[in-house]
């Protein structure tokens, strides 16, 4: 009887626990409804991990490339993660700009660009990859 009400009582616990989680998305299993985006708020810059896509404002239109142009300077100091619902990232640009505010103090170094071009394209084939698709 002992054993039987100890039993009730760890299932219970475990139950409550499991209540308690948030979800966290993982790479082998993306929501089709979430995007996981790398946003640059120094340049205004956004990197889809699954797709492999920047998107860019190019004078008065937002452009979605594979090759961002070298004038952006990308930096991993400032980078930030962002899950939102849309595939349109840049959709609540003003809203991202005036939560993610870059320190008046940051210089950005061009030769932190590289690497994190680099290491943005090895994510996003380790996602692709994770997720059972092949990149492009």
């Amino acid at each position: 009887m002992f054993n039987l009400i100890r039993l009730g009582a760890i299932a219970l616990v475990l139950l409550v626990g499991t209540a308690a989680c948030t979800y966290s998305p993982r790479y082998d299993s993306p929501r089709a409804w979430d995007h996981e985006y790398y946003y640059y708020p120094h340049v205004g810059v956004y990197f889809h991990l699954y797709s492999g896509d920047y998107f860019y404002r190019d004078g008065i239109k937002w452009v979605r490339v594979k090759v961002l142009p070298r004038r952006y300077l990308l930096d991993r100091r400032v980078r930030r993660t962002l899950v939102i619902k849309d595939e349109v990232p840049h959709r609540h640009h003003s809203s991202h700009r005036k939560r993610y505010q870059i320190p008046p103090e940051f210089k950005h170094d061009r030769r932190h660009d590289y690497a994190e071009r680099e290491h943005n394209h090895r994510r996003h084939i380790e996602y692709r990859r994770r997720s059972g698709h092949q990149p492009h």
